[in-house]
């Protein structure tokens, strides 16, 4: 019986077996992935061009999430603004109503109506997305402003012992629009330093900086609450001085939305931005992906093929070692 002839070829086949299982296994991955399981040995070490390839994939990545992030956050801000631009022009045109039929039940309705109109502008100043407040600035954790019947009692306070419209003008002028005053500290609850920039490619950036303190803001709430208050029992205030609050509180709404519009034309300009900068991202991010698979990718059918015959060979294998183990038994028993 030659034993060290039979070791030497049970070696051989283990030796083969590994390197066929190896092969195997190398081949299902890159038929799963698409690409080389080895790239330094595919690329003869030279893998200073994968390296950058794949530098640059992540930058568009990062790109990606940002651009999405600035589309999500501008969208819905526009939707915001909106509304309140759509409200305003509404209530306006309800609040001229009130020369025509100056009575007590009048009064009382448009102020209402201007007090809903209020609390829905607060509302949409203060909304948030995924937890975060969108015109808070840097205090995304925190409302931008309080609620409206916060603002209501602050106001009420403010206006005490006005009885004529010029005298609410100027208590309500001293509130929201003083530096110091009573919007400033205790109305907007946001940061005053706006979101850093959201870098969305190597040249463009977005910085999304509406935030609850804007002038334009400022000048509707004022608007809004100056009718809501017009027929506020604590104030006391005639006729005529409601009629002309009303009245005033119309127009100053009618004025501010030409501020509205521009900040939404804005909006609207960085929105086209955004999508523009998107666009030309992915489509450099479908440029360098082809580039990589080229350069690393792997031919599928040949691949595939490759991967049939090496199987065929490990059964081959398979099938010689257990005949080669029966022909030793043989040899043994003998």
């Amino acid at each position: 019986m030659d034993t060290v002839g039979d070791l030497a070829r049970t070696l051989v086949l283990r030796t083969h077996q590994t390197r066929l299982n190896r092969d195997l296994d190398q081949l299902g991955t890159e038929i799963a992935t698409g690409f080389v399981r080895d790239p330094v040995s595919h690329l003869g070490g030279d893998v200073s061009s994968l390296v950058s390839i794949d530098r640059r994939l992540a930058q568009l990545e990062t790109y990606r999430v940002n651009t999405g992030e600035a589309a999500f956050l501008t969208a819905t801000m526009q939707t915001t603004l909106e509304e309140i631009q759509t409200r305003s022009e509404q209530l306006s045109q309800v609040l001229l109503a009130v020369e025509l039929t100056p009575n007590d039940e009048m009064f009382r309705t448009l102020s209402t109506e201007a007090g809903n109109a209020l609390s829905h502008m607060l509302n949409g100043l203060n909304r948030s997305v995924a937890g975060r407040f969108l015109f808070s600035g840097t205090a995304t954790d925190t409302p931008a402003v309080i609620e409206s019947e916060a603002m209501i009692a602050e106001l009420q306070t403010a206006l005490a012992g006005s009885t004529t419209a010029a005298e609410v003008e100027t208590a309500l002028d001293g509130w929201f629009d003083a530096p110091g005053g009573g919007f400033e500290t205790d109305g907007y609850l946001g940061s005053t330093t706006s979101l850093a920039p959201l870098e969305l490619s190597a040249t463009e950036s977005a910085g999304v900086d509406i935030r609850g303190d804007d002038e334009v803001f400022r000048d509707v709430m004022k608007a809004m609450a100056k009718a809501a208050l017009a027929s506020d029992d604590t104030l006391t205030l005639s006729g005529a001085v409601k009629v002309d609050l009303i009245s005033s509180a119309a127009l100053d709404l009618q004025t501010a939305m030409a501020s509205m519009v521009e900040l939404r034309a804005g909006l609207g300009t960085l929105e086209q931005r955004i999508e523009e900068t998107t666009a030309r991202n992915a489509a450099e991010r479908t440029a360098t992906s082809i580039a990589r698979l080229d350069l690393v990718g792997t031919d599928q059918f040949e691949t595939a093929t490759r991967y049939e015959n090496t199987r065929a060979q490990l059964e081959s294998l398979y099938a010689i070692t257990v005949r080669s183990s029966r022909m030793s038994l043989v040899e043994f028993l003998r």
